[in-house]
């Protein structure tokens, strides 16, 4: 079946009008901010197969994908400290994970999971990974006691 060039034309032109930050067509996107969670760090690490440093990635883009099990996720963690900010009490919780490249390929993006589901997502430019590369990725997430 031959598309004809006229509707391609149109498509590839005007679709990109009907895409955008509403997500009209896609649906709504995860929210970018939480009142619970009042600040999340993200800091990581890239080594390649001779444990050189060959990039540092600190994200300061965060989607929310699932907050009751964000939560839950980070109610299972051990490394919390109390701490006061303008008089008010948070939750302060670190905690990395390490990843080891089996087979390369570009990379925007790094998540957390919690009963195979992603419930916080970080969005940075790519990279380009190489097998054997390893990733060390130091969370610090702050939340309302």
């Amino acid at each position: 079946m031959k598309i004809p060039i006229i509707l391609l034309i149109f498509v590839m032109f005007f679709g990109t009008f009907f895409i955008d930050d509403s997500n009209a067509l896609i649906g709504p996107s995860a929210p970018r901010e939480d009142p619970s969670i009042p600040e999340v760090r993200l800091q990581i690490q890239i080594r390649n197969s001779e444990g050189v440093l060959v990039n540092y990635i600190e994200p300061s883009i965060f989607y929310f994908t699932n907050m009751y099990l964000l939560h839950q996720h980070l109610n299972e963690k051990e490394n919390k400290t109390i701490i006061i900010i303008d008089g008010k009490s948070y939750e302060q919780i670190k905690f990395e994970y390490n990843f080891f490249e089996s087979s390369g390929g570009q990379r925007a993006s790094y998540s957390l999971w919690e009963d195979g589901f992603s419930v916080l997502t970080s969005r940075f430019n790519g990279y380009l990974s190489e097998p054997g590369d390893t990733m060390k990725a130091t969370w610090t997430i702050t939340r309302t006691i």
